[in-house]
């Protein structure tokens, strides 16, 4: 990792405080109260180690750094493929080569983060063409979707270039099968819903041409019925997977595999060329690729509205601009402090103006380039233009203005500027597209300062400039005729008096006016212009408002064009391309809690109560002696005398080491399989525990009473495998401070994560005094840092976190200073009592359904409910999740059901209390409750409960695994495995499962051992993976295969020696999924070229050149501009991919606008959508009564019609035991705790939309079919519950 001496002196410091929290951890750890005696993180190593230990493939790591050291990641994952072909690391047959090498390349190209190398791909095989020759056949699985629709496709990609290799030739398809693919893909879409249906002739077009088979496994319950029994095809079932890749993966994501081709020169896939351009427009929806037309007039191409954004509308998160329409967003190109990396950027007032509902970091959903934004402010763009009540229009830049005036605001006329970087539409693989002319453009085309009124900028104009953005008003929103008839209104009754202009106020003057986004006045009845110079000589009229005269008196058509002839001025487009946007997920940033939410791990059991707590235990009814519960835990055996407890230290003062026992014959297992009965062994035994006299042990020793504390909570049982027991003491430690532990022993804050690569000691609550005792010497200019307003570079590896997060972390580290001194005496560590005192702390950093951590340091606070970090901070932790396709088996009380995840995830996904991140990670309950089959560590099979469902970005590339037995999936990099070691089911990540290794399979109601056959790294071909948590376990069962599963959806921090200390494997819930999200080893250094290479696109230059803003004119290809524009991926290997990352746009606060969404602050459903449609009335880009029609459609009819299914079908369960029935049991009672029973779906949530709905379609012009859908639905809900009950009117009532 190249680095300057200043950079490496920072990791230094770094390294070292890490090393000496390390050398304190070891020191508590020595005492023998936790499960180990040593710290159970380890330090991690690079990316190739990461893809070796995640493939198994020895020697693979070595190869790769080679290569690395010539070549782009890109570039490497296909010239591995080389070394697979000459069975450099002992593959035999062309089967083994082409799965090795797939995997790989997928693990590569994934970071080794994500599991979808091996769970994405069932299996790897050749076919015959009819010519006799061998074609490569890549079967893909449900799990595929994990990987994205990038990832998914170049999965293909690869499998292209080994085959090639091998001399095996490209598929030809027969004229059946082609159409076998049309119609299958077709009946999967109406199963599934894809993301992007291509249309017939895209299909066609793609299985006559792609060189590789994409074949896939039956995943759906339905057969095709026209192009059955096909001789090549070996079923008639639906497949899945072969559906995702094709038509979410080389279809959608078309744009990006081109990218990916010419950039290693592949041949073969020229035709591609024809779905990126267009060539096919019969597609059946509009997906993501982008459309372009060549207008046979103008020779002219323009991009299409893309409307796939709101799509999915819901209730409560408003549209602010629909696609390309006028008073939309504008776009501007550049990339400020916090900005870039899937953030844009937007004036704050505009924040406030659009009804508070964009707090900083609120997610919004986009037309273009990508899917979604992180919202953050940036002051130094325009702000919405609005007409108030009064009927002046003008331009809102600033806080204090747009907090005056929100409530004098008529009619928003537009909605401001959207800063998005070059990067961007890079990394989206999006042509550039036309930007509103601005004054950084104005100054690469020879401007020089600034003019302060519309006589200095004529003056310039006239000198040769262009005329300047700030006078430059929206033109192209009018025809050349609206222009012309503006022209005769102003010349005919217009006054001038100065450089101010008066005329009648006509609604149809005022209406071309505000089109313009002019900004004046209503006084006296007039409408007063007051620095209307400019205006007037673009009308081609003279000061005295005549007509200029013009010989041919023959005007161009084009607005600008015209404008220009008439005034004689050189000028550019302010409009450039709007571009549409809804609001997505509000920020998020709370601490990490289980549910329910232990302080302690510790057993309690029933007789703990509802709450779990110590204090119910010892009045429990069954615990008549006091305090006594029988809990399964784990079997010790002290190190020293022998004697067996289940406690990590002995009453002799020796750690114990736990024990494992054979269920049959009991003796001790040694290496997890007894070898007499062959089953494994267990550490597990089932005691009397006298919890009260435990509590009043550890209170003793803490010398603390009982009064002092709430409730301290444990858990009704425990789940990992060794069964292992939490010292009580930090529980009460724990409670004293208010803190919750999480499933692995330690305290997490979870946060949305925002980029940021420059700081202001002010806006961070540091002072520069501070900052310079942590190496910040110089500001971004170089000059020595002597003030708190001058701009710092932000290192990589230190970060922001939210005020509230860093009031958490004080208590974090008392709980920690009074763990280190009352239990294991030492002396305390942070000594802090406010969050200005942690300022310069190490952290750990921990993306969701991933097991490495990121070390960090503390460098500040910000406002809002964000935590900003540096882009390589963000792209250095990565998800784990499958691809959409992945078979899940689930039960819901009444029946077994295999179906999609992402079919299963959607479905059940509760749009009532979601949650997102700025990433694009959503999440929430399921909306009822179902079961699925889970696995624990000794590989029995268990039922248990889904937790949450979600849905998150995918990686750009997955990994794919294919089974002996014929089994396949593909997840994410970083996606936990199980691995079966002599049946102890153990976790790993998917980069490092390797060919060879047994995975426990699914089959005949057991778990049984299957090998990894095949492991390839393929392309994501969606954009979207999914996943959900399971409780206990954390293990799932799809596609045959038990793996992990997700368990959290934001990144999170936790305190560096609270994760050292109290962090064990052996906390870790059993089953799979357990280990996810746990910090199983640790990065200490972030290199750049081995995170994800989003953040490789990350613009790095201070300002764009003109050939930006003129390929924007043009519609180019942002690669054909790549070396002209400095962004991060130019760096990589270089000093300068740390330093000098520098922004085009500044912004004066971070955390200026709202803090806390407005979807947040309304309480109720009703308010949120009333604020939602008045909102969509005052925007002028917004068609309110389409808003309310796609609402009703998308989400209150489903939900009221799910909801009333569910009534029907719902079951009665206990409040006490949580047991569940069916039907009601005759008793009336629960038959196991004699318990009462309730219903599990009520009324209110069957008819919590409907009153709305009905009042929607009276209020709104919505569709004759949705309003007789609702009025369908009314009635059902009245013939199910009757009519409602008459309100008896008194005498008052009257009165």
């Amino acid at each position: 990792m190249q680095a300057s001496p200043e950079m490496e002196s920072y990791f230094k410091s770094l390294e070292d405080d890490l090393y000496k929290a390390i050398e304190i951890a070891k020191q508590a750890r020595k005492v023998g109260i936790d499960p180990a005696l040593d710290v159970e993180i380890p330090v991690a190593s690079d990316l190739a180690d990461r893809v070796e230990a995640l493939l198994g493939y020895p020697g693979v790591a070595v190869r790769l750094r080679e290569l690395g050291e010539m070549m782009s990641r890109e570039e490497v994952s296909l010239k591995i493929g080389d070394d697979f072909i000459a069975k450099r690391f002992g593959e035999e047959t062309k089967e083994e080569i082409l799965d090795h090498a797939i995997r790989t390349s997928m693990a590569l190209l994934t970071e080794g983060v994500v599991a979808a190398p091996t769970e994405g791909i069932g299996n790897i095989s050749l076919g015959k063409n009819d010519d006799g020759t061998e074609y490569l056949k890549i079967y893909y699985a449900g799990p595929i979707r994990s990987a994205g629709g990038t990832a998914q496709a170049l999965s293909v990609l690869v499998g292209d270039y080994v085959r090639k290799g091998l001399g095996i030739n490209r598929y030809i398809p027969r004229k059946e099968e082609v159409e076998r693919y049309v119609e299958e893909i077709k009946k999967y879409n109406s199963i599934s819903s894809l993301q992007y249906m291509p249309s017939d002739d895209e299909l066609r077009h793609i299985i006559r041409n792609c060189p590789v088979c994409v074949e896939g496994e039956p995943t759906e319950r339905v057969e095709v019925s026209g192009y059955r029994n096909l001789e090549r095809i070996e079923t008639n079932t639906v497949r899945g997977g072969m559906g995702l890749v094709v038509a979410e993966g080389l279809a959608l994501k078309a744009p990006k595999i081109q990218k990916t081709v010419r950039k290693v020169k592949m041949e073969g896939w020229e035709w591609l060329d024809d779905l990126v351009s267009g060539s096919f427009s019969s597609a059946s929806s509009g997906g993501d690729d982008e459309e372009v037309e060549e207008d046979d007039s103008a020779k002219k191409c323009k991009i299409k509205p893309k409307d796939k954004y709101i799509r999915d509308l819901v209730g409560g998160r408003p549209v602010f601009s629909y696609p390309l329409r006028p008073g939309g967003f504008r776009l501007r190109y550049g990339r400020s402090r916090n900005t870039g990396f899937a953030a844009a950027g937007f004036n704050p007032s505009g924040l406030h103006l659009l009804g508070n509902f964009l707090a900083v970091g609120t997610q919004m959903k986009v037309e273009r380039p990508g899917k979604a934004c992180g919202v953050v402010p940036v002051d130094t763009v325009e702000g919405p233009t609005v007409r108030l009540y009064s009927g002046e229009v003008l331009r809102v830049d600033d806080i204090p203005t747009a907090i005056k005036l929100g409530n004098s605001v008529e009619r928003i006329l537009d909605v401001g500027e959207i800063l998005i970087s070059y990067g961007e539409f890079l990394e989206n693989n999006h042509m550039l597209i036309p930007a509103a002319y601005c004054h950084e453009w104005w100054i690469l085309e020879g401007g020089k300062d600034r003019p302060e009124s519309g006589r200095q900028a004529i003056d310039l104009t006239l000198a040769g400039a262009y005329l300047h953005p700030d006078f430059m008003y929206i033109w192209d929103d009018l025809t050349a005729a609206e222009i012309l008839e503006l022209r005769e209104i102003v010349s005919a009754e217009g006054v001038v008096s100065g450089d101010s202009l008066t005329m009648p106020n006509t609604s149809r003057t005022k209406d071309l006016l505000e089109l313009l986004l002019l900004p004046h006045k209503v006084i006296s009845g007039n409408l007063v212009v007051s620095d209307a110079a400019v205006f007037i000589a673009c009308l081609g009229l003279d000061d005295s408002l005549n007509r200029k005269e013009f010989p041919d008196e023959k005007y161009p058509d084009d607005p600008l064009e015209l404008v220009s002839y008439l005034s004689g001025f050189k000028v550019r487009s302010k409009a450039g391309t709007r571009i549409g946007g809804r609001m997505g997920r509000p920020g998020k940033s709370k601490e990490r809690k289980m549910n329910p939410a232990p302080n302690v791990l510790y057993p309690v059991g029933n007789e703990g109560g509802s709450r779990r707590s110590f204090q119910q235990v010892a009045k429990s009814r069954d615990n008549r002696d006091g305090g006594f519960i029988t809990a399964e835990v784990g079997l010790r055996r002290c190190s020293s005398c022998g004697f067996k407890t289940y406690k990590n230290v002995c009453e002799c003062g020796a750690h114990t080491e736990p024990v494992y026992v054979c269920p049959r014959c009991q003796h001790d297992v040694v290496k997890g399989v007894c070898p007499v009965c062959g089953v494994d062994g267990v550490c597990a035994q089932t005691i009397t525990i006298n919890v009260k006299e435990e509590y009043d042990r550890a209170l003793k020793a803490l010398v603390m009473r009982d009064s002092e504390l709430k409730l301290v909570k444990g858990v009704k049982g425990l789940m990992s495998k060794e069964r292992c027991v939490e010292a009580l003491e930090k529980g009460i430690l724990r409670a004293r401070q208010d803190l919750y532990v999480f499933k692995d022993g330690t305290l997490r804050y979870d946060m949305i994560d925002l980029p940021l690569t420059q700081i202001i000691p002010r806006e961070i609550g540091v002072s520069y005094q501070k900052l310079l005792e942590l190496g910040y010497t110089h500001d971004v200019y170089g000059r020595p840092l002597e003030s708190d307003e001058q701009i710092l570079e932000l290192k990589c590896q230190d970060i922001l976190v939210s005020e509230h997060c860093g009031e958490w972390l004080v208590k974090v580290s008392k709980f920690v200073d009074e763990l280190l001194e009352k239990v294991y005496g030492l002396e305390p560590y942070y000594n802090a009592s406010k969050r200005g005192d942690l300022v310069g702390t190490l952290l750990m950093g921990l993306a969701p359904h991933t097991s490495a951590g990121v070390l960090v340091r503390l460098i500040g606070f910000t406002k809002a409910l964000v935590g900003y970090g540096h882009p390589f901070f963000h792209a250095a932790k990565r998800r784990n999740c499958f691809q959409g396709e992945t078979g899940l088996t689930v039960y819901d009380g009444e029946r077994w059901d295999t179906l999609p995840i992402k079919k299963f995830v959607l479905e059940n996904f509760d749009m009532s209390c979601k949650s997102v991140d700025c990433v694009g990670t959503y999440y929430s309950d399921p909306v009822k409750p179902y079961w699925v089959r889970a696995v624990d560590v000794y590989g029995n099979v268990r039922m248990r409960e889904v937790t949450s469902v979600s849905v998150h970005k995918s990686p750009d590339t997955l990994l794919y695994f294919e089974t002996r037995r014929g089994k396949s999936i593909m997840v994410t990099p970083e996606h936990a495995m199980l691995v079966s070691d002599l049946n102890y089911q153990r976790k790993i990540k998917a980069l490092e499962l390797k060919e060879g290794d047994y995975i426990p399979g699914f089959e005949g109601g057991v778990m049984i051992p299957d090998m990894i056959t095949k492991k390839e790294v393929v392309a994501s071909a969606e954009d979207y993976v999914y996943c959900l948590t399971v409780a206990e376990d954390h293990t799932v069962e799809v596609n045959g295969i038990f793996t992990g599963q997700c368990d959290g959806d934001e990144d999170c921090i936790m305190l560096l020696l609270d994760g050292l200390i109290n962090f064990s494997r052996s906390f870790l819930p059993e089953t799979r999924g357990g280990s996810m999200d746990a910090p199983l080893v640790l990065t200490r250094r972030i290199d750049p070229a081995e995170v994800d290479k989003e953040s490789h696109n990350v613009d790095a230059c201070s300002s764009y050149p003109l050939e930006l803003y003129l390929a924007g004119l043009d519609y180019v290809h942002p690669k054909d501009l790549e070396k002209i524009v400095d962004h991060v991926e130019l760096r990589l290997g270089k000093p300068g991919q740390y330093e000098g990352i520098m922004f085009t746009h500044n912004t004066t606060d971070i955390s200026a606008g709202p803090l806390i969404s407005s979807y947040n602050t309304l309480q109720t459903m009703v308010e949120k959508l009333e604020a939602e449609l008045e909102l969509g009335r005052i925007i002028r880009a917004v068609d309110e009564d389409d808003v309310a029609e796609r609402v009703l459609n998308t989400h209150f009819i489903r939900d009221i019609m799910g909801n009333l299914n569910s009534y029907s079908k719902q079951k009665v369960r206990c409040t006490k035991c949580n047991s569940s029935y069916r039907r009601m049991p005759l008793a009336g009672k629960c038959t196991k705790c004699g318990n009462k029973l309730i219903a599990t779906v009520h009324e209110g949530s069957v008819k919590k939309y409907l009153s709305m709905s009905i009042k929607m379609c009276e209020e709104y012009n919505v569709s004759d079919y949705t309003r007789q859908r609702v009025e369908v639905l009314n009635m059902a809900v009245i013939s199910t519950f009757g009519e409602p009950p008459e309100k008896q009117l008194g005498l008052a009532d009257f009165m």
